[in-house]
């Protein structure tokens, strides 16, 4: 039931344009929770200057007032990695579903795990590898457990 609700948020986070990653905690050893905030560009249109170059119209991408906010709660995990946006990129092996929040079939972080760890789908059991691609932070997460899904909205 738990993994049914979780997929149900996981699918609404998958329907925003952006997220950003609010926070990223231990709230106990081993267990890990991301707060993640939906973000619009709904803003006004200003002009920007950058160097010699203007780039007008643009609008901020920001979290506001109305939009959903996503607690997940991981109980465990097995591993879990932040990467900067700015770095990220898919690996040639990398084969998985959805778009803002992507459950792995297949990938390079899967096979890293399986290099540097003595987790297998044995013990702990099967597992999977939950990837959270926010503006500026994108969040790999590998473990055997849905994450436990809370939603509400930014005041």
């Amino acid at each position: 039931m738990q993994n049914v609700r979780a997929m149900k948020e996981i699918i609404k986070i998958n329907r925003h344009k952006y997220i950003y990653l609010a926070s990223i905690t231990e709230p106990e050893d081993n267990s890990l929770c991301l707060i993640i905030t939906e973000a619009t560009s709904d803003g006004s249109e200003e002009d920007i200057k950058i160097g010699e170059s203007l780039i007008s119209s643009s609008r901020a991408i920001e979290s506001v007032s109305g939009c959903a906010a996503y607690k997940l709660l991981f109980e465990d995990y097995i591993s879990y990695n932040v990467t900067n946006e700015s770095y990220a990129q898919d690996a040639e092996q990398d084969k998985y579903t959805g778009k803002l929040v992507r459950i792995y079939e297949h990938s390079a972080y899967l096979q890293y795990v399986g290099a540097s760890t003595f987790a297998t789908q044995e013990y702990p059991g099967p597992f999977i590898h939950y990837g959270f691609c926010c503006l500026n932070h994108c969040i790999d997460v590998v473990s055997v457990n849905a994450p436990m899904v809370t939603t509400s909205v930014l005041a």
